[in-house]
């Protein structure tokens, strides 16, 4: 339990433990900091309101391969949680172009979830499946900036004109559609080396 705890320490000082959480989470905690973790742990990490949002940023952060249950559990888990530390790795996983393109295409999905107002996304926390809103936040939450969506609206916007993978370009161009931006073909692999 101490070095469980010591590990906690390092991924997120100040939520050294998962005090708010319930029991299970510790265990839960335990087994996502392990290099492969099960679905069933990722999928349960999103009911932890205190570890949870650590533990998931954490997993979307690590480099290297992971599998494509992983990378489905981690969409599913990431999706129940509003939370800017979430927000935050993902965003940074799919700008990176040396990840792999499977995660990044992971990551367009969350980010395209968090910003789409009708998505059914809940602030992390909420019981219920409710919206978000003040009332729902728990002890610890990162909550987002007022114009998160507007930042991830810019950022599939320029996915889609620069990138230089063809697939994360169309995924985001689709995804930016859907948010009500559409990148003009003459901008569509604009920033591309030939």
């Amino acid at each position: 339990m101490l070095l469980l705890g010591s590990m906690l320490g390092l991924i997120a000082p100040g939520v050294a433990a998962a005090q708010s959480d319930a029991p299970d989470c510790v265990a839960i905690v335990a087994e996502m900091l392990t290099p492969t973790p099960s679905t069933g742990a990722i999928r349960a990490s999103a009911g932890c309101p205190s570890s949870g949002p650590v533990t998931l940023a954490n997993r979307w952060s690590r480099p290297g391969a992971r599998s494509a249950t992983e990378r489905a559990a981690l969409v599913e888990a990431s999706s129940f949680m509003r939370d800017a530390r979430i927000y935050q790795a993902v965003l940074g996983l799919t700008r990176d172009e040396t990840r792999p393109v499977a995660d990044r295409l992971a990551g367009i999905k969350v980010l395209l979830g968090y910003a789409d107002a009708g998505g059914g996304v809940i602030q992390q926390g909420a019981p219920n499946g409710r919206g978000a809103g003040p009332s729902n936040l728990v002890q610890g939450s990162v909550t987002f900036t007022p114009d998160m969506r507007s930042d991830v609206k810019r950022e599939l916007y320029r996915l889609a004109a620069v990138d230089h993978d063809p697939d994360v370009r169309f995924a985001a161009q689709k995804a930016s559609e859907s948010l009500g931006y559409v990148v003009p073909r003459k901008e569509q692999g604009k920033g591309r080396t030939p």
